[in-house]
């Protein structure tokens, strides 16, 4: 009778263990500082493991993986496979979230944002930067803006002042790179494809483009269409184009064209650079030596990015969601991690971390982001940011970064190129392809 009862016992604490172990959730997230080689990798995965179990429902855990380290990579994949429900929580950028909500991967997110108490904590402005067509589509954990970072030792050195036009950072840059060993006065990102490409780029363009997107809504055919003019891409392509000629003498380094990022990082903390359009992350690699660290914290100024003949002072405002896939099974636990991720605890780890602006009211207002003369730089300039029309970019970066090629490689005049470009945004249009 004895023996019965105990096997029973046993019987019931494994049949309980199997359903607990068979109600576990595991949630897949694809973050990609986490899995790159950035200030986060080793700071955001500590984090979730230590805070997370405290945050999400006690049967819910996260895997390990954290996704593609490179955003084009990522984003690619999920396109691909993210009707398969992986994975369930995807960060990313604002082209990104553009790009899979045209392909109806996203989980629209209002009801949850309007029932939760922090809401009244984000700015308006990232918000409305990932509404769509009035739903929103991700919660936002940084945001930045595009400005000039300038090696302040060498422009004093050099009797160079702080370039205020296109025209004095070329003669800025071309100095510095003549008068400077193993200095490029000037860097660009111009890999093919590349996001970070396509966001110096439209940061110039907007300059040149009154602050205005590309593309505008025409509610009458209720269909977007170009709003821009084939001049306007040929005086940003001039300056590409004119930042990559004069041999030893360029601007930039004839050897960096085709770099992506993580190159031009790189460059500018050990001093291989001495200006770069650039957002507040940079900062947050300021760990990664004596070079990284002096360049940053004692040697580095922010400036606003210099401005075309006629131009307004205007840049690319960057804001980074995190997002729910709509094919998910499990859309509850999914959004107890987007709060968790968004939470003024995690936002205030990752801005501090990396650099970058909070979104959050909370973290903007804390000491350690309102004394801070880094972030305060930034923050300076967030008035001046454009957010990106809600336009599937995919195809529109390829043919902003294929005119980038043609003109640094010298294939094409700008004129050309711009011409060349110019019909392939109209051909999107027409063709709805945005």
């Amino acid at each position: 009778m004895v023996l019965t009862k105990i096997r029973s016992l046993a019987f019931t604490a494994a049949f309980l263990a199997n359903v607990s172990f068979l109600s576990a959730k595991e949630l897949n997230l694809w973050f990609v500082p986490w899995s790159a080689d950035s200030p986060m990798k080793t700071v955001g995965p500590g984090w979730a493991k230590e805070r997370l179990p405290s945050m999400l429902p006690k049967d819910v855990t996260v895997a390990s993986d954290f996704g593609p380290p490179i955003y084009q990579d990522g984003q690619q994949k999920f396109l691909v496979q993210g009707r398969r429900g992986i994975p369930d929580v995807i960060e990313g950028v604002l082209e990104g979230m553009i790009s899979y909500q045209r392909a109806n991967l996203l989980e629209p997110v209002n009801e949850q944002f309007d029932k939760w108490p922090d809401k009244s904590e984000f700015y308006d402005s990232v918000i409305k930067a990932l509404t769509i067509n009035g739903k929103l589509y991700g919660v936002p954990y940084n945001t930045n803006v595009r400005v000039l970072l300038y090696r302040k030792d060498l422009l004093e050195k050099d009797n160079i002042s702080v370039p205020k036009t296109w025209d004095e950072l070329l003669q800025a840059a071309a100095s510095i790179s003549e008068k400077e060993p193993g200095v490029a006065g000037l860097g660009l990102c111009t890999k093919q494809g590349s996001v970070r490409a396509f966001q110096e780029f439209i940061s110039f363009f907007f300059q040149v483009n009154g602050a205005e997107n590309p593309f505008a809504f025409d509610e009458g055919t209720k269909k977007w269409k170009v709003s821009t003019t084939g001049e306007k891409l040929a005086t940003v392509l001039k300056l590409y184009h004119d930042a990559f000629q004069g041999g030893a003498k360029a601007p930039c380094n004839l050897n960096t064209r085709g770099n992506d990022y993580q190159a031009l990082d790189t460059d500018y903390i050990n001093g291989k650079t001495a200006m770069v359009p650039m957002g507040p992350w940079i900062y947050g690699r300021r760990g990664e030596g004596d070079v990284p660290k002096k360049v940053l914290e004692e040697e580095t100024g922010v400036a606003p990015l210099p401005l075309p003949p006629g131009g307004k002072q205007a840049t690319y405002l960057e804001v980074k969601p995190i997002m729910i896939n709509a094919f998910t099974k499990d859309k509850t636990d999914a959004w107890d991690l987007v709060k968790a991720l968004t939470s003024k605890e995690y936002v205030a780890l990752n801005c501090k971390t990396e650099g970058v602006n909070p979104p959050r009211k909370d973290v903007a207002e804390s000491p350690d982001f309102k004394d801070n003369w880094w972030q305060q730089a930034f923050v300076g300039q967030l008035p001046t940011g454009v957010a990106l029309a809600a336009v599937n970019w995919g195809l529109v970066i390829t043919d902003i970064t294929d005119a980038i090629q043609e003109v640094i490689y010298d294939k094409k005049s700008p004129d050309d190129a711009a011409k060349t470009l110019f019909q392939k945004m109209q051909d999107r249009a027409n063709n709805n392809q945005l």
